[in-house]
């Protein structure tokens, strides 16, 4: 029972995509680094990334995927959790259809309860809360959907960056758009690349580096790849685990408001978003308001002219503004302050416990 636990409850999937298990993926090894344990508990869906959790060392449950219920899911979580032989200081759970029921009936097989969300449309009996994005009043956001006791880590100081983009350069000013980084995640489902390399071919203009980042999965590579036949110094990047070296240096970032877009803040690049998710749309705007990125709107509506409008009317004072709000907004350390949390909170239980004991002893 020495064994100090950390559980992940995550899923990935090429419908759920893979923010979510990327966004633990970071946690888990800042948290393993301080010495704990880490187990990921999975359901075996189609098209996930546990082959990634495995790479990192990880410890792998899975959960068959029989039955897509969320009693199903919450009685094999349960079992699993049940065989272990460790002290299970927390459960982390990252998925946006389950709430305090769920988080209830985990409770009595671990000390704590952390919960990553970003919707804030439902209740939760957690002892931690993170949500690292930015939206007007996000203080207040979670008031009456969690117990008082809860600490919220709330804001884009807890943003969680990969490791591979902790390390920037101070992005200098242009006085022209020379390259540029489009991605609107693996699979890309709104057909946001497509549009937006048409928009390029058709509004003429010419960039002396054009890199493009789909999933190996994307069903639309070789559509992409006859369009940018017609389009030079492009190229496209299918799986690269090198986004960090393709983004850094751009003039522009092109992509969705999801968790890219903080990568692309902390390195200072100035973006057009387009909303892909109902979660982006506060995000998105929000972003906006404070000079951060150029809002677009949802996915679905923009059009191939909408970008071609935006690539001829884009002033270069604008986008060099853009760069030193993102350049600010993130630091970079978010990881290390959650992690930080979760050790006081747990030091703290073993103090009470300690001196529980020592009572009963005596």
């Amino acid at each position: 029972m020495n064994k100090k636990c950390i559980f992940f409850r995550v899923d990935s999937s090429d419908i759920l995509g893979f923010g979510h298990l990327n966004r633990c993926l970071i946690l888990a090894k800042t948290l393993q680094k301080k010495g704990f344990e880490i187990h990921f508990i999975c359901k075996n869906l189609k098209g996930n990334l546990i082959s990634k959790i495995k790479i990192c060392g990880f410890t792998i449950h899975k959960i068959k995927n029989s039955k897509n219920t969320i009693e199903y899911d919450y009685q094999n979580t349960k079992r699993i959790l049940k065989k272990i032989n460790g002290n299970i200081l927390c459960i982390i759970i990252d998925n946006y259809h389950w709430d305090k029921k769920y988080e209830e009936g985990l409770r009595p097989l671990t000390k704590n309860i952390f919960v990553i969300d970003d919707l804030a449309d439902r209740k939760h009996d957690c002892d931690i809360l993170l949500d690292q994005n930015l939206y007007v009043n996000f203080k207040k956001r979670y008031k009456g959907l969690v117990p008082n006791k809860c600490i919220k880590l709330l804001g884009p100081k807890y943003v969680l960056l990969r490791k591979e983009f902790l390390v920037r350069k101070k992005r200098k000013h242009t006085s022209k758009i020379k390259k540029i980084f489009i991605s609107f995640g693996g699979q890309d489902y709104s057909d946001q690349s497509i549009k937006v390399l048409k928009a390029i071919k058709k509004s003429k203009l010419k960039y002396d580096k054009i890199n493009l980042v789909i999933g190996k999965s994307n069903k639309f590579l070789n559509k992409l790849k006859l369009i940018s036949k017609e389009i030079d110094n492009i190229e496209i990047f299918s799986g690269t685990n090198n986004i960090s070296g393709l983004m850094e240096n751009s003039d522009l970032g092109i992509g969705a408001s999801g968790s890219m877009m903080w990568e692309r803040a902390y390195l200072g690049i100035p973006s057009l978003v387009s909303i892909i998710a109902k979660n982006q749309k506060l995000v998105a705007e929000s972003m906006e308001k404070i000079g951060c990125v150029k809002n677009l709107g949802l996915a679905k509506n923009v059009s191939v002219k909408d970008y071609v409008k935006y690539f001829i009317n884009m002033r270069i004072s604008d986008l060099n503004k853009m760069s030193e709000r993102n350049y600010k907004l993130i630091d970079g350390k978010g990881a290390e302050r959650i992690s930080q949390k979760m050790i006081m909170i747990i030091k703290e239980q073993e103090n009470k416990e300690n001196l529980v004991s020592r009572e009963e002893k005596c």
